[in-house]
């Protein structure tokens, strides 16, 4: 029998000084001082703060950012996400109101020119 991802979820009034891994997915609507590394899906709606690199399958923002994001499949960036560092990945959504500031590379990634943070 197949066990079930995990859904993690950080709350709107809580705040995490360092590095998160979940095997499966995670929601930020709080604070995140640190790296987060997710083997499904990253969401971070608009209360979520994340001081750090994000590498997971799939990103969802319509929070906020900082440092760098990488997805092997997807990352889409909602009307009130805002994000700056270095992106990388299979494909980018961006809806109109989003903020980026930095380097995106999107498509196959074999030789990237961005310095990949992620761990």
């Amino acid at each position: 029998m197949k066990e079930k991802p995990t859904y993690t979820i950080i709350g709107e009034d809580t705040e995490v000084q360092g590095a998160i891994s979940v095997k499966g997915s995670i929601m930020v609507s709080g604070i995140v001082n640190g790296s987060i590394v997710a083997g499904d899906t990253v969401r971070i709606p608009s209360t979520g703060k994340i001081k750090g690199n994000v590498k997971a399958k799939e990103v969802y923002l319509n929070g906020v950012v900082t440092q760098g994001i990488s997805a092997e499949d997807k990352v889409k960036i909602g009307l009130n996400g805002v994000f700056t560092g270095d992106l990388i990945s299979r494909k980018l959504i961006v809806e109109e109101g989003a903020k980026i500031f930095g380097k995106c590379e999107i498509g196959e990634q074999k030789n990237s020119n961005i310095k990949k943070n992620n761990k």
